[in-house]
């Protein structure tokens, strides 16, 4: 079962405003509930969904909630996504130590991204 937890990273997304990279590493850009601009930094990124919140609301409802606070920026245990990515990549990719990241905004937009390090969060306004 996949678990929601508190990763480093604690806020409340208002709206993601833009998403800018590529060669594994991208940036998210967003507002917050007090309307303070942010960016949220992820490198060695190997695989990332972006999408509506309609169409997640399947996958949220399966996912066992663990959160200590309230984030729109959780870690994802015992990830079906990480599975999945492991039987597509055939071996070619090693998947240990990779971990599934979800953000979310208030709007309508979700991001999960399989990545090998830590994302870093800065403050912009």
């Amino acid at each position: 079962m996949e678990i929601l937890v508190n990763c480093n990273i604690m806020i409340d997304i208002e709206m993601i405003d833009n998403i800018q990279g590529g060669n594994q590493s991208y940036e998210i850009f967003f507002s917050s509930k007090d309307k303070s601009k942010y960016k949220i930094v992820f490198d060695s990124v190997w695989d990332l969904r972006c999408s509506i919140e309609n169409a997640y609301i399947d996958r949220f409802s399966k996912f066992c909630h663990n959160e200590e606070q309230e984030s729109s920026v959780l870690l994802i245990q015992n990830s079906d996504y990480i599975q999945y990515f492991e039987k597509q990549v055939s071996g070619t990719r090693p998947v240990s130590g990779l971990k599934d990241y979800i953000l979310f905004d208030s709007v309508d937009t979700v991001m999960e991204i399989l990545t090998l390090k830590e994302p870093i969060l800065v403050k912009l306004s």
